[in-house]
């Protein structure tokens, strides 16, 4: 059986058949128009030319306190306190002139440098970021590295609560910060190298749980080198160089193109029309493609990547419990897939098939269960939970690209092959509000999403981020009820600076996540930067593109027009 369903899915990749498995008809293109973000603005003034990429804005500007660096513009929009370098080990300060931190990681001192400026002319101030801190505790969605930071700040969690109008343990000093951690937070000095704190006057009287929804979203005010010059959205987005900007001002500017998400549709039609300069891409045809492209070079970067399936286990809104409660139905999925074909046809062998979210590291647990391909026993595993053939589930994914849309009508085929009926379908609109907004109840529910297994990816900052959305009332906790081993799990591996002790925790977290599958990781994979010759010098070093690093982008020097 094994090899039948390989070959089909060889022959379906081959032949496209499986670009029509998501039910959703293709739109047919309309003579005399244009495809949204290929239109070209008359004019766009820059003194050292134009450098074109994509990640612009579709309905709004993706706010970067979730994903912190997945769209270019939450890198050169905003400035953050600190620096980190292409491995993510904080380095220096960017907005802070200095920082120190004690030796036990209990109090944390940040000075501001004196003439930083945001976008509006008005200077960054101590003020702007203890609010920042304090209003990123109030809205869903938070990334959970910064959620874990936060909470750990002394008199955090009475004023998540409400007892307290203000965080107590943050206390400021004209432009010096000071942060009193009431409990260890391992990745204090990692969190403020992603987190852009935000001017606060452009926030007054707006609702924290509608964050993304406010209008700054629609052409934000930011720190970085590069500011928001023209904004047409789901066409075109350019930005020009900050002319306070305190750490060289840029000789070129940028124009966006949009697409939703991490995954661009038209990266490999807009590259063949000369409109990238840079971009990164995780789809394997898409660098295949580029790479024959002339004028551009493409680079692959190893980074911490994994591609997975949340599984949602709240009970539903008609107090249903979830086809996915049982842990024998969700081994069954992962028996019933067989990642390697997958990895091999579909992904043309980059990608490698996963057993935990962690990537295959130094210090990852040994002897976990890969949940090779076995219908027959993903069969038996369904017997026992006593599995209704006629339950449909209903799996969402957000990506954009035609080798999702084949990834998951793969993954429909072989569920089906063991009795599971599945249907897939593409979130579109406010992704972090339809994805990740949590149950009042983080015990018994019932959930505040409608799907059942949602298809996303964890590109982790560190191992904390992979599973503290998992903790028992996470602000993107949307999936997983309160487990008190679980919860045990993940606090030893934030209760201690110790690497070895660390190392420890996570290995047994691993195991247990192997055995539980409270969530289903699939695959690892590679991203894959692309640059055109128009850039004379660019980074000094290749770092993970999702994140933020000392990249000066500033300083990018490009070839005349």
């Amino acid at each position: 059986m094994k090899k039948v369903l390989s070959l089909v899915l060889a022959s379906l990749l081959t032949l496209g058949v499986l670009a029509g498995c998501s039910g959703k008809e293709e739109t047919p293109e309309t003579p005399g128009t244009e495809t949204p973000g290929t239109e070209t603005p008359g004019e766009i003034p820059a003194e050292g030319g134009v450098m074109y990429s994509n990640g612009g804005p579709v309905e709004f500007f993706e706010h970067p306190w979730l994903n912190p660096g997945v769209f270019l513009h939450q890198k050169v929009l905003f400035d953050r306190l600190l620096v980190a370098d292409e491995n993510l080990n904080p380095i220096e300060g960017q907005l802070a002139k200095e920082y120190s931190i004690t030796e036990d990681g209990s109090l944390l001192t940040m000075t501001l440098k004196d003439e930083i400026y945001w976008h509006d002319g008005e200077k960054i101030t101590a003020d702007d970021v203890k609010w920042s801190i304090e209003y990123a505790l109030k809205i869903t969605g938070l990334n959970g590295v910064f959620a874990s930071t936060f909470n750990a700040i002394e008199g955090a969690e009475a004023y998540v609560k409400g007892e307290a109008t203000e965080i107590s343990g943050i206390k400021v000093d004209g432009q010096k910060i000071e942060i009193a951690f009431a409990k260890t937070a391992p990745d204090a000095l990692l969190t403020f190298t992603q987190f852009a704190p935000l001017p606060m006057k452009h926030f007054e009287g707006e609702d924290p749980l509608a964050f993304q929804q406010s209008k700054f979203w629609q052409s934000p005010v930011g720190s970085g080198p590069f500011m928001v010059d023209e904004v047409k959205l789901n066409e075109y987005t350019t930005l020009k160089a900050f002319d306070k900007y305190h750490d060289g001002v840029a000789a070129y500017s940028i124009y966006l193109t949009p697409s939703p998400g991490d995954s661009d549709p038209n990266l490999v039609t807009n590259a063949q029309a000369g409109m990238v300069d840079y971009a990164y891409t995780k789809n394997v045809e898409f660098a295949e493609s580029l790479k024959n492209v002339d004028g551009l070079n493409v680079t692959q970067v190893d980074i911490r990547y994994t591609r997975l399936f949340y599984m949602n286990k709240f009970k539903g809104a008609d107090g249903k419990a979830s086809p996915l409660a049982d842990v024998r139905v969700r081994q069954a999925i992962a028996y019933a897939i067989d990642m390697d074909a997958i990895a091999t046809n579909l992904f043309k062998g980059a990608a490698i098939p996963a057993n935990s979210l962690t990537p295959n590291e130094a210090g990852k647990a040994e002897g976990l269960n890969d949940y090779k391909y076995n219908p027959e026993k993903a069969k038996e595993l369904l017997a026992e939970a006593n599995w209704d053939e006629n339950e449909v589930l209903d799996v969402v994914y957000y990506y954009t690209d035609q080798q999702t849309v084949d990834f998951m009508a793969a993954i429909q085929s072989y569920l089906k092959e063991v009795g599971i009926k599945m249907e897939f379908r593409l979130l579109e609109g406010d992704l972090n509000t339809l994805l990740w907004t949590p149950p009042a109840d983080p015990v018994n529910g019932p959930s505040a999403v409608e799907w059942d297994m949602a298809y996303a990816a964890n590109a982790a900052l560190s191992l904390h981020e992979y599973y503290n959305r998992y903790l028992t009332g996470s602000s993107s906790n949307s999936h997983t009820p309160s487990d008190a081993k679980l919860d045990e799990l993940i606090n030893a591996t934030n209760s201690t600076f110790d690497n070895a002790e660390k190392t420890k925790a996570f290995q047994e977290l691993q195991k247990y996540e192997n055995e539980t599958l409270f969530t289903y990781a699939l695959y690892y994979q590679p991203v894959f930067v692309v640059e055109s010759d128009k850039i004379l010098e660019g980074a000094p070093k290749y770092g993970n593109p999702q994140f933020n690093y000392n990249w000066g982008i500033q300083n990018w020097k490009l070839a005349a027009e």
